[in-house]
């Protein structure tokens, strides 16, 4: 019975209140632009707004009648420049707003309060003029027309967020919107105005609350997580429930927080575990019924902050010691270490405690690089995806076999250095000069290189410390030099310029010249190999460098000296041959030449070649064995195919020497019937097999990586507007480019600005570029649009195979070429260049020479001539039977004869 009588007097206390507060906090937008406008605007001069709100938010006993509002800001805040309101309810079945012009008419609403208010202690209340029905079962809105035209400064009332696209609102300086016939776009906002409506009386059963963090389901969320929601009407506290499964209370046992609507939970959860919760509310002894659950899972514990070693770091102890800083809520730590990153061939997740240090106990191996990762772990939760980091310890001596082929520069234990020469040391200077490139400009990693421009300028690139004890090695390695950026030949070096390789046996205290290159022995800018007997050099504590200098004198020469392929080995019992050349190369055969080594093999050599660029080992089996000469013609090749070639010593009986290096030929091609290309397998920067670039620049013509056309690849074709600046490409060599009844097609595009031409065309001398002959031309129309350029090619003298594209420069546009095929057109018959018209007027000879005649000229006005891109090249008004043509270039016409009548007629020519 006392139960009962509670719950009364509860629910009696509600009636005698009625008032419904939706909405808490004193959060206001103040001179943000950003914020909505609600209930009305305190920073524009004019405003209006529409608020829904929801049956379920507003939760009222029944229906009622709202005989006020308030709405409330800061209690000494003024309202003189934004007062004069117009107030409308209205109920509504929309549950939101679908657009910013979604405004609910006025004709759907009543009027309910016009004029102005006042702030009174921080509250604006609005006394309706009539009470408004609301009948509990549709939704509420509320809209104010503020029409007054200045502000006070920003916006002062207080507002929360709530459901998504609830609020509309429109505000301005300069326009004051009508709300009978709104014609303004308005901005949607899920913000809306704190405010109680006077007259309903709430419903003594609180809804539930809103959670708004963490998000349903939410991931990584902290160990000590902020659980908020929005307040609900008529609550006067809230309660929550935690646990690790549905409906579990293990971790919080429906806890009472108060009326709050924040709260953070005071003991750390578990890492990486999914938790189950529930915020309930309740009114005096009345809570709410069947709130939702809801989950979110921790974060994994974070990966510790290494300290040391730092990141790449060398030269280490072989003891090193590893810190960190302690990661938040671990209970201990784990190390990995290898040889390989990732690898755990050291320590394998090796458990070192709670600490925030470790040394390594057993000496690791000098001159070697590490691979470590440091985990935190709490429990079953550990650390993951954390960084893997690497050192290089301490270097060591090295004793041979020993090979740096600069993939990594500069190479473990490889050291730079700038200033000093050979006779004093290296300086210590900041700069290096030595860097990593392609070896010989081909490439941009892989080998060493320093350039020679700037005077007093001295780099060093010195090797570890070798271990030569044990006698008869050699060192070996490759060179050239080039011009700066480029593959061409130097012809001279700087007067005072030079490339010394040199030696130390104190350790780097000392150095002996062994090969200086200057300008009396330019290196070549093909693969140049030095080898060195070291029979002299037996100490353990031998270096090597490579010293360059542009010396004191501001020469004009730019240049590049590379060195790949460094190598310390026992001196072989005869050495690999030197240079391959291959020459006399066919569609099938060719002939493979070597430089004899200095110590010629016993029983001659043994080729290998292959259509793949894999080097051979010693097992690898020999394509042809028992050569003894300096020469030999391979046979039975492939066309239009690329082999690479390898020839070593066969010493004696069981002892080979190492193969050469390798050497590259491309079979010639065999002339076609057809092409067709669509570059996606060309590697970039090249061209396929049997297409060339011709011309004074070759890079002027090349695949080209572009999604713009069919990706991957297309043909970009250039020229830069200069005399050298060529652009031009040889297609394969056809047979039947004198047929006249095959057509040249490919897609179009400009790549940077419309406007670029490329002429097709043909040599009449292959090896002169000034013999270029057009047959039609193609003009790239725009960056965006693919255009698709077919020509009819007919007029191709005798003797000629390969058609060519030509930049022609002006303007100097580059252009993207794809999807190019040369067939058979069908519908190019033999009957369109014979010369006649449908009425019988004919053209001939043709193909002609100089003069092309008219049969029957009497009703001709004027004849047109244009060539195959479109270009009128000549008219000719009252023409008479002779049609004099010796100035057009070889090819394709067409003849527009115009008639008296007004008619035109066109017939294709060819000009031989």
């Amino acid at each position: 019975m006392k139960k009962h009588l509670l719950t009364y007097l509860l629910f009696l206390g509600t009636l005698l209140s009625a008032q419904i507060t939706l909405g808490s906090g004193t959060t206001s937008g103040g001179v943000s632009g950003s914020v909505a406008t609600v209930p009305w605007s305190t920073y524009y001069g004019y405003s209006y707004a529409q608020q829904i709100l929801l049956k379920t938010d507003i939760n009222a006993a029944g229906a009622g009648n709202i005989t006020g509002l308030r709405f409330y800001l800061g209690a000494t805040a003024s309202l003189t420049n934004s007062n004069d309101v117009v107030v409308y309810l209205g109920q509504t079945t929309k549950a939101s707003f679908s657009s910013t012009t979604d405004w609910i008419p006025t004709s759907s609403m009543t009027q309910v309060y016009s004029g102005t208010v006042t702030n009174n202690a921080g509250i604006v209340e609005i006394t309706l003029s009539s009470p408004f029905a609301y009948d509990n079962v549709n939704n509420l809105v509320i809209a104010i027309d503020e029409n007054k035209s200045s502000d006070n400064g920003s916006e002062l009332f207080y507002t929360y967020t709530s459901g998504t696209n609830k609020t509309l609102y429109y505000r301005s300086d300069t326009t004051n919107p009508n709300p009978a016939s709104i014609t303004q776009t308005g901005t949607r906002s899920a913000t809306q105005s704190v405010v109680t409506l006077l007259g309903l009386t709430p419903n003594p059963v609180p809804l539930c609350p809103a959670v708004t963090a963490p998000t349903a389901a939410a991931t990584g969320v902290s160990v000590l997580p902020t659980i908020t929601w929005n307040a609900v009407n008529g609550a006067t506290g809230y309660r929550l429930s935690v646990g690790t499964t549905s409906g579990g209370t293990d971790v919080i046992n429906n806890v009472d927080l108060g009326n709050v609507t924040t709260y953070t939970l005071a003991s750390s959860l578990q890492f990486n575990t999914q938790y189950y919760y529930t915020v309930s509310s309740y009114n005096g002894a009345i809570p709410s019924a069947a709130c939702s659950e809801r989950t979110f899972t921790t974060a994994n514990i974070s990966c510790p902050a290494v300290t040391a070693p730092a990141s790449a770091a060398v030269g280490l102890s072989v003891t090193p010691t590893i810190t960190w800083t302690a990661t938040t809520g671990a209970a201990g730590y784990r190390i990995s270490m290898g040889t390989t990153s990732g690898g755990t061939d050291i320590l394998n997740n090796v458990d070192v405690g709670n600490v925030t240090t470790y040394t390594i106990g057993s000496p690791l191996n000098t001159s070697t690089t590490y691979y470590y990762t440091v985990n935190s772990y709490n429990g079953a939760a550990t650390s993951s995806s954390c960084t893997v980091r690497n050192f290089s310890t301490v270097c060591g001596t090295f004793t041979p076999n020993y090979t740096n082929n600069f993939a990594s520069f500069p190479g473990t234990c490889w050291t730079l250095a700038n200033g000093g020469t050979p006779a004093t040391g290296p300086g210590t200077g900041t700069t290096n000069y030595w860097i990593a490139d392609g070896f010989l400009n081909s490439g941009t990693t892989g080998a060493a290189k320093i350039n020679l421009y700037y005077n007093n300028r001295n780099g060093w690139m010195i090797s570890p410390t070798f271990d030569l004890s044990a006698g008869g090695y050699r060192v070996k390695f490759d060179f050239g030099v080039t011009n700066y950026s480029a593959v061409t030949p130097v012809t001279s070096m700087g007067s005072d310029d030079m490339i010394q390789f040199v030696v130390s046996t104190d350790g780097g205290i000392t150095w002996t010249v062994l090969q200086t290159w200057n300008n009396a022995n330019i290196p070549s800018n093909t693969l140049n190999t030095y080898i060195l007997n070291l029979t002299s050099y037996t100490g353990n504590n031998t270096k090597f460098a490579f010293f360059g200098t542009d010396g004191s004198v501001d020469d004009t020469q730019d240049y590049e000296f590379f060195t790949d392929n460094f190598i310390i080995e026992p001196i072989p019992s005869c050495s690999e041959p030197g240079i391959v050349t291959p020459s006399a190369i066919t569609t099938s055969s060719a002939n493979i030449a070597w430089i004899a080594p200095s110590n010629a093999p016993a029983n001659g050599y043994e080729i290998y070649y292959s259509t793949a660029n894999t080097a051979p080992t010693a097992a690898t089996t020999p394509s042809i064995t028992g050569i003894t000469g300096l020469s030999q013609p391979l046979g039975s090749l492939s066309p239009a195919t690329t082999y690479y070639v390898w020839v070593r010593s066969n010493c004696s009986s069981g002892d080979k020497s190492a193969w050469s290096t390798m050497a590259m030929f491309t079979t010639v091609c065999v002339a076609a019937t057809a092409i067709s290309e669509n570059f996606d397998t060309t590697t970039v920067d090249s061209l396929p097999v049997c297409w060339n670039s011709i011309g004074t620049n070759t890079t002027y013509a090349r695949a080209y990586a572009s999604s713009a056309m069919s990706a991957p690849n297309a043909l970009y074709i250039y020229n830069d507007g200069t005399s050298n600046g060529i652009g031009m490409v040889s297609l394969p060599a056809v047979t039947n480019l004198q047929s006249g009844n095959y057509t040249l097609k490919f897609k179009g595009r400009a790549n940077f600005t419309a406007g670029g031409v490329v002429e097709v065309g043909y040599l009449t001398n292959p090896s002169d570029t000034s013999t270029f002959v057009m047959l039609g031309s193609y003009t790239a129309s725009s960056t965006t649009t693919i255009d698709n350029y077919s020509l009819d090619i007919t007029g191709v003298p005798a003797g000629v195979n390969n058609l060519v594209l030509r930049h022609k420069g002006v303007p100097a546009n580059s252009v993207l070429i794809d999807d190019v095929s040369y067939q058979i057109n069908s519908s190019l018959a033999a009957n369109e260049v014979k010369g006649s018209t449908k009425d019988g007027v004919k053209l001939y000879p043709n193909p002609f020479a100089e003069v092309l005649n008219i049969s029957d000229v009497s009703n001709v006005k004027n004849v047109l001539v244009t060539d195959f891109s479109g270009r009128l090249v000549k008219t000719i008004a009252n023409p008479g039977k002779e049609l004099h043509l010796g100035e057009l270039k070889q090819g394709m016409y067409l003849v527009t004869l115009e008639m008296k009548d007004g008619s035109k007629q066109t017939i294709k020519v060819i000009k031989k």
